[in-house]
């Protein structure tokens, strides 16, 4: 998330980042402190059939079903009985994919502002929220989604208590906030800081060896040419 924030004026430094409990994270940057709740939106259901496919077998391709924030928690008998079954669920139409996931991850915002409102949840000078997006749909398209994430949140009053609703969703980093819904892409830190260590090597160790190979290979070219002319 935080890389995702760089240049967006939403983070400056120096800055201390702290994993505690209520709220998960704590954020210190020069001016203020920012607490930091964080949750997986995940269908509990669809969580306990990835497990037990793994364990009995299950398809290999398989049919995605439809799922309700809070739905009725299934046994184990029953999610094997429908992973074998491997049954055809009715589909998605028109825009229905991204008014699904509107109202799933409003779900959870709803879930962490009772969280919020307990009694020795700590607040700070700000206090953000963070998704994890893991639920399961077709293609979503989130742009599209948009729209119907910020009519709900707006005709709530979940921004009066996280000034900052933070999803993170495929390859993008979601905002929600007062002033409305924004896209930022996310940056792997990880794999920048792998690309640059793997281009210093190949400064440092592969091409001089291209190079000398091709030397090489130009030495043996000109001795040959010389024979021939002799």
């Amino acid at each position: 998330m935080l890389s995702a924030l760089v240049g967006k004026n939403r983070i400056s430094y120096p800055l201390c980042l702290i994993k505690r409990e209520r709220p998960d994270f704590l954020l210190t940057l020069d001016t203020e402190q920012i607490g930091i709740e964080h949750t997986e939106a995940v269908p509990q259901n669809e969580a306990h059939r990835t497990v037990l496919r793994d364990k009995v077998n299950g398809p290999d391709v398989y049919f995605i079903s439809h799922h309700q924030p809070g739905e009725p928690k299934k046994t184990a008998k029953e999610l094997i009985e429908e992973i074998e079954a491997n049954h055809a669920y009715e589909g998605w139409t028109g825009d229905s994919v991204e008014r699904e996931w509107a109202n799933a991850m409003f779900h959870f915002i709803e879930q962490k502002v009772e969280t919020l409102l307990k009694e020795g949840f700590k607040r700070f000078d700000q206090d953000w929220l963070l998704i994890y997006d893991n639920w399961s749909l077709p293609v979503l398209d989130r742009h599209k989604a948009a729209p119907f994430q910020m009519n709900l949140v707006t005709g709530s009053e979940v921004l009066n208590e996280f000034k900052r609703i933070y999803i993170i969703t495929g390859q993008f980093l979601c905002e929600i906030a007062s002033t409305g819904i924004q896209f930022y892409g996310i940056n792997d830190l990880w794999d920048l800081a792998n690309k640059r260590i793997n281009r210093k090597l190949l400064k440092s160790c592969l091409l001089p060896k291209c190079f000398s190979r091709y030397f090489q290979q130009m030495k043996g070219f000109k001795a040959k040419k010389l024979l021939r002319k002799k």
